[in-house]
């Protein structure tokens, strides 16, 4: 047998090469639980979390792996603002419906896709003698307050995008709105509006 054949038959033996640790009886059998439920042994499963712990993975067998509660109230938290997300967009897609609906030759496409990136709305408002049209893309956020530098970054994407002629960061409200990151909208020409505001806007867009 040669050096290299030695060498692959060491590896292939220490991939499969179980370990054996010590846990506590309930860790235990929560990671019973786990293996069965992924169609796995229990010797191999454990010996792929000690292999991924190694690896700098995160930790698969914990005590909080299976912590019920603990993913109900997450799950909760995530739902709600998905939840309020939707709303958001449905309250605007009806009044950019109506908005389009008032302006004839004006369209308005939900999850449209630019250059490969998508964007909640696109608004296309013809302009008046033949001056061609305006293409507008409206993105919602709910929670922007969470996500303010991923918010003026996925801005800056679509206002360099040359299909576009304007971006409109829409929002619930704009009280308590961090001025600093108004300003950095602003100075890349970003629009924030509210629903309430958001007519005003689009007019003065189409001047």
């Amino acid at each position: 047998m040669s050096a290299n054949e030695d060498t692959t038959e060491a590896v292939a033996m220490q991939k499969h090469r179980t370990v054996g640790i010590s846990m506590s009886p309930t860790l235990e059998q929560r990671a019973k639980a786990r293996a069965e439920a992924l169609g796995l042994k229990f010797s191999p499963y454990v010996t792929l979390c000690v292999e991924a712990e190694l690896k700098g993975f995160s930790q698969i067998v914990r005590d909080d792996t299976l912590d019920i509660e603990s993913a109900m109230h997450r799950a909760r938290e995530y739902m709600m603002q998905k939840t309020a997300s939707i709303d958001l967009e449905d309250d605007v897609e009806g009044l950019l419906r109506n908005l389009a609906t008032a302006r004839p030759g004006a369209s308005l496409e939900r999850f449209a896709r630019l250059a490969g990136i998508r964007v909640d709305f696109l608004l296309t408002i013809p302009l008046c003698a033949g001056q061609g049209s305006l293409r507008i893309a409206i993105e919602c956020r709910n929670n922007v307050r969470q996500h303010y530098a991923l918010t003026l970054g996925q801005g800056l994407l679509l206002r360099a995008s040359p299909e576009l002629d304007a971006v409109v960061l829409l929002v619930p409200y704009l009280r308590g709105f961090d001025e600093a990151v108004l300003a950095q909208f602003r100075a890349h020409d970003i629009h924030a509006s509210t629903p309430d505001t958001l007519a005003a806007l689009l007019e003065r867009l189409c001047r």
